[in-house]
């Protein structure tokens, strides 16, 4: 099995301002808003009309993040 290289300083970069943008995106009122129209009917309400997250919406967009994260990892930059 091939050694990896530890990853660059850039590399890091790279990565530290993609996660922030992810962060940026999922965690914000109209993200919130959207969610909760597409399935807050299915399951729960996700957020107030002022895009404020529940305790659900919370918890699912902890999880999108998660899983967004972890498939930004398999992409070469």
């Amino acid at each position: 099995m091939p050694k990896n290289d530890p990853p660059s300083e850039a590399d890091k970069w790279k990565y530290t301002l993609l996660t922030t943008v992810i962060l940026l995106a999922v965690f914000n009122p109209q993200t919130y808003k959207l969610t909760d129209s597409l399935l807050g009917d299915l399951i729960g309400s996700l957020a107030s009309n002022g895009g404020c997250p529940t305790w659900l919406g919370f918890g699912v967009h902890v999880v999108v993040f998660t899983l967004l994260l972890r498939g930004v990892m398999e992409v070469p930059i």
